[in-house]
């Protein structure tokens, strides 16, 4: 996992998901945010609750690697799935998704 700071000095994390033990975008997801914030699996809240995992795994799955993004919120996070590469994650501190993406 790789931890980078933006000119913001917002904390990001970055992680390559053929890293992540998952099977799937949506497994990464909740592995990684269970990693960062130091949680079990099972106490964090359903993310079922913020995105559909299979849509989410179906949307990434039919994208070519880099051209599908997929941006939502989960567990404090704003969260950024990058085709089937990569997983971006930054504190949502207040702000929106959209200014996020900026």
């Amino acid at each position: 996992m790789n931890h980078q700071t933006d000119a913001d000095a917002t904390e990001a994390y970055e992680v390559e998901l053929d890293s992540v033990d998952a099977d799937s975008p949506s497994v990464a997801v909740i592995r990684t945010v269970a990693a960062l914030t130091d949680t079990p699996l099972d106490s964090l809240d359903y993310i079922g609750e913020t995105v559909d995992p299979d849509a989410l795994d179906a949307i990434l799955a039919s994208g070519d690697d880099g051209g599908c993004r997929v941006t939502f919120r989960y567990e404090g996070y704003v969260v950024e799935v990058v085709g089937t590469e990569r997983l971006r994650l930054r504190p949502a501190a207040h702000r929106s998704v959209d200014a996020a993406r900026d």
